[in-house]
């Protein structure tokens, strides 16, 4: 089975072509499948069959169904994750993320709020300057709440789509009978 971590990056069952390439693909931080043809013989095409042996070029992305090596899943999952515009969130960081009501939000002072935005791991440059904010009374606590509930929701959707996703793969892999 493919860990959660590995399946946000792999086209479902239904949408994979073996008569194509089963290099998994970067595809703007997506994961995706190679386009080209095979080599005769080969389940990759002579671009993801180059390096030697070992060496393949498909090795760096994986095979489209299998897992992906740990570096490349960083990437995939940095690019992915990048809940602050253009910045990188560490996604050990982001997993580790508790929820806050709105309500408890705007019970906290502003040094408990800016302390809770940074010890749950909201990052950034976004984030540091709504701390300072906040800590100087130059930004309304509401907006910055407003914000962290954004981001809250932002959070468990994504976990509810990677969620669906799962079950829908293991749905397709089951009717297919790979399970």
């Amino acid at each position: 089975d493919l860990s959660m971590r590995c399946l946000r990056f792999t086209p479902v069952a239904a949408a994979l072509d073996r008569g194509k390439c089963l290099a998994r693909t970067w595809n703007d931080g997506r994961g995706g499948q190679c386009s080209r043809f095979p080599a005769p013989g080969e389940f990759f095409c002579r671009l993801h069959l180059a390096g030697g042996r070992g060496c393949e070029q498909w090795r760096a992305f994986g095979h489209v169904d299998g897992p992906i090596p740990e570096d490349a899943l960083r990437q995939f999952e940095q690019r992915s994750d990048n809940r602050s515009g253009t910045e990188k969130v560490d996604l050990s960081v982001w997993k580790k993320r508790r929820l806050l009501s709105r309500e408890d939000a705007m019970q906290l002072d502003a040094k408990g709020l800016a302390e809770f935005i940074k010890t749950s791991g909201y990052m950034g440059e976004r984030w540091r300057c709504r701390r300072e904010k906040l800590l100087g009374n130059s930004i309304d606590k509401a907006t910055v709440v407003e914000s962290l509930m954004e981001e809250q929701a932002a959070d468990l959707w994504a976990e509810v789509v990677c969620a669906r996703r799962t079950e829908e793969e293991q749905g397709l892999r089951r009717s297919a009978g790979l399970q």
